[in-house]
């Protein structure tokens, strides 16, 4: 004697009708709350551990042993912005930077105005030179802050589920 199985298709009406008034009970404060929980339950580990002999015998799983020093001062109140949207967040949004930018470009103009007139031949090759590395390190942090920006959000996607 075998069970056949139900399908969706032959439930009948009264799982939908249960469906129904199930759902007008619901409370939808709780589903729409529910995407705060995650938030809020994420412990990061500061202290570090150290197993003792007790722990060592009777435990069933071995722990991962974390770093043996203390966390460094004001680490608490940096715990929200580990994840940040930029590599160095005090450099400026991406706007002001791109602004940065446009005056390094325009500094090499006043450069080259300066060659022309023959004025600290030295000095102005010493300011070049610091004019390309800043503006190739502003190029270099745009590109790292675009990856930053896929990453955490490729990060969120797979937090979300």
């Amino acid at each position: 004697m075998s069970i056949k199985p139900r399908t969706i298709d032959n439930l009948g009406t009264d799982s939908s009708v249960r469906y129904a008034k199930d759902k007008e009970l619901l409370d939808l404060r709780m589903l729409e709350d529910s995407k705060w929980v995650s938030k809020r339950i994420e412990i990061s580990v500061t202290k570090p551990y150290v197993p003792s002999d007790f722990d060592k015998l009777f435990l069933a799983a071995p722990k991962t042993q974390w770093a043996a020093f203390s966390l460094p001062p004001a680490f608490e109140a940096q715990r929200s912005t580990i994840f940040s949207y930029q590599l160095i967040p005090s450099l400026g949004s991406s706007e002001e930077q791109e602004a940065d930018m446009e005056k390094l470009m325009a500094l090499e103009d006043a450069l080259h105005k300066e060659k022309k007139q023959g004025k600290g031949d030295q000095n102005q090759q010493e300011e070049e030179s610091e004019r390309k590395r800043l503006l190739a390190f502003l190029k270099c942090l745009q590109q790292l802050d675009k990856a930053l920006v896929f990453i955490n959000s490729r990060r969120n996607q797979y937090q979300r589920g």
